[in-house]
């Protein structure tokens, strides 16, 4: 968590250098060029990789077969998806800079399938130190990358390339460690292809939903409002999603452990460190909501400039998807660690259909600001359907209610704290004054506890405590 945040903040930095150095209209170029192959990337992996970490993560016979089969499919695979993103931006009219920035983004998107598996296999080990590391530094290249060619006019193409810069690296880190830490890939036989498929299917189905729903806004807006418009959104886009590091690296840990708990039959461990991770996810989640949202108005100038104004009223909407985005990550980590990766998919399929449908009702008339509220429409939509789900296996549909509730109404609390009294202040004032207040709704609502203080003091003095330490609290 430590390493990714580190990273994020550099990538942070990093984008908010680039975008006032290239404007609107050339940032909303670059964003909107690696949207389309964000979208076809799940084509190169279809769920393979969360196969692999869960087989490697429950020790099974067959996991270094199936490591070697993902890769070997992935060879197939991406192809197929630089054929299919190259295809899209020259039916919807790219101009040849975009479409240069796009093919480069392509060789981004073949470094990143592999290097990504070879990571999960160092995942399903519950070994994450070589990929922060390896994340870590890429970024730094990357970051490094970026601004000079944003610095030196080199536009989209320069920051595409930038990206494939950090993405080789990061190749030839997941490489060495693999062998360093003895990762066994060996040749599958046609058994392990068949199960692959068959295990991955509701993994892939799911990321296409994923894919489509996080990016389907921002083809929208290129289609009707144009570049400038993407780059506004693009602005409160980048701003938001940067603080979905915090549940997904806390994700990255807590996924193989849930699977090993469910392989081992441990049901009170997996019960009690899901809960657990519910109520930290909405201690994190409510006052980064509330706090982005209210203060919107003063980050955006201060961070961007004038000429991304434009972008307020979309980020003061936005942030309202972070409180369901961290609450759904335990959940979809519970639901594909034990097995039921299905009822996660039929989740993030019903999500993909209403974000697409309110996209395009609300897109062409409100542009940045109507995609805004289809992603809060949308998340909020994805987590309570697979709550439901959960909820069926993992028993506890009070402290589901309760979790959701007590960080909603802290989030709205504090929100309106910052808006009445944070208004008062000068920036700095009001982000601490707004900490402050979110802090002790914290421990109101009891999403933090003195007992998580204690142990966390234990924690860091001593050794670490055993995983029934991580308790439910309803």
């Amino acid at each position: 968590m430590v390493a990714t945040a580190a990273q994020k903040f550099v990538a942070f930095i990093a984008f908010t250098i680039v975008a006032r150095l290239l404007g609107r209209e050339l940032t909303g170029v670059f964003f909107y060029s690696v949207s389309i192959t964000s979208i076809f990337v799940i084509i190169t992996d279809l769920g393979m990789t969360p196969v692999v970490i869960r087989s490697l993560a429950g020790d099974r016979e067959d996991s270094s077969r199936l490591l070697g089969a993902a890769l070997r499919a992935k060879l197939f695979l991406t192809p197929i998806a630089i054929v299919a993103s190259l295809l899209y931006a020259t039916l919807f009219g790219a101009d040849l800079v975009t479409l240069s920035t796009v093919a480069i983004a392509c060789l981004v998107m073949t470094a990143d399938t592999f290097h990504l598996a070879l990571y999960g296999a160092l995942r399903g080990r519950q070994n994450l130190q070589p990929e922060a590391f390896g994340m870590f530094l890429g970024q730094i290249v990357t970051a490094i990358a970026s601004i000079s060619a944003a610095f030196f006019g080199f536009g989209p193409i320069g920051l595409a390339t930038a990206l494939l810069l950090g993405s080789l690296w990061n190749v030839g880190w997941s490489l060495f460690n693999t062998r360093r830490f003895s990762v066994s890939i060996q040749k599958p036989r046609q058994s392990d292809l068949k199960r692959l498929v068959k295990e991955a299917a509701p993994f892939g189905i799911a990321g296409i939903a994923v894919k489509v729903y996080s990016y389907v806004d921002s083809l929208i807006i290129q289609n009707i409002h144009g570049s400038a418009a993407v780059g506004l959104y693009a602005v409160a886009y980048k701003l938001t999603y940067a603080f979905q590091f915090l549940p997904l690296t806390f994700t990255a840990a807590l996924y193989p452990a849930l699977a090993s708990f469910f392989a081992a039959k441990r049901s009170e461990d997996l019960r009690n460190t899901f809960f657990g991770s519910m109520r930290v996810m909405a201690a994190l989640g409510f006052p980064l909501a509330a706090g982005l949202s209210a203060l919107s108005p003063r980050i955006i100038p201060l961070l961007y400039g004038q000429e991304f104004a434009g972008a307020v009223p979309a980020f003061s909407v936005l942030p309202w998807v972070l409180l369901p985005i961290f609450l759904d990550f335990p959940v979809g980590a519970l639901l594909n660690a034990t097995n039921r990766a299905h009822l996660k998919t039929i989740a993030m399929v019903a999500t993909m259909v209403l974000n697409i449908a309110a996209n395009a009702i609300l897109v062409p008339k409100y542009g940045p600001l109507g995609a805004a509220w289809a992603g809060v429409v949308s998340f909020w939509m994805l987590y309570l359907i697979g709550a439901v789900f959960a909820e069926r296996f993992i028993r506890g549909a009070f402290t589901f209610i309760s979790l959701t509730l007590r960080g909603f109404l802290a989030a709205v609390i504090s929100w309106f704290a910052w808006r009445t009294v944070g208004d008062m202040m000068d920036l700095r004032a009001a982000v601490i004054f707004g900490g402050a207040v979110a802090m002790i709704l914290g421990f109101v609502f009891r999403l933090v506890t003195v007992d998580d203080v204690y142990r966390m003091i234990r924690r860091l003095r001593k050794h670490p405590e055993p995983v029934q330490a991580i308790h439910e609290d309803s």
